[in-house]
């Protein structure tokens, strides 16, 4: 619950963010690290892929986009960074904002791709296009400073128990 909360916190920074920064190509995506961070960090699947979609849907809900963009997108970038904390044993800062840097390319993509198949409108997709690259490396840039904050919530979060959580007991 409390990561839902943090997104929720990080998009209202976000948000606050955009509307005073004159130029879209800085505004870092703020809630894909917290997601790459669950990816990494997170042993339980159902649990990281749930908490993403509710952060992709956050995400939907303060983008004005069409529902569902962003959710799909979030829980892709989860599954992928799952993916790479499988197969990558690296750590540290730099890690983070590589994989930052290529998630938000990734991510952003993806959704000027769907958006590709239903807006008939493709010069303002070649505008977007444009920034976003931009906008990777500043979510790249403050994929660290998320980190740290995500860090630092899970551990003065209380744990759950195994076994706490289900319905029937035995």
């Amino acid at each position: 619950m409390w990561m839902i909360l943090l997104a929720f916190l990080l998009l209202v920074v976000q948000a606050t963010f955009a509307h005073l920064v004159p130029w879209d190509m800085l505004v870092p995506s703020l809630s894909l690290p917290l997601v790459i961070f669950l990816g990494l960090h997170e042993e339980n699947l159902s649990r990281g892929a749930l908490v993403s979609f509710a952060v992709g849907y956050l995400s939907d809900v303060f983008a004005g986009s069409p529902m569902g963009l962003h959710t799909l997108v979030t829980v892709a970038v989860f599954l992928i960074s799952r993916v790479a904390a499988l197969r990558l044993f690296l750590q540290g800062w730099i890690f983070e904002i590589v994989l930052a840097f290529l998630l938000a390319l990734l991510s952003s993509m993806f959704i000027l791709g769907i958006r590709a198949l239903f807006d008939q409108d493709i010069g303002s997709l070649l505008i977007h296009l444009k920034i976003v690259t931009s906008r990777a490396a500043a979510t790249a840039v403050a994929a660290p400073v998320v980190f740290r904050i995500t860090a630092g919530i899970e551990k003065v979060a209380p744990k759950r128990r195994a076994g706490e959580g289900r319905i029937y007991r035995s």
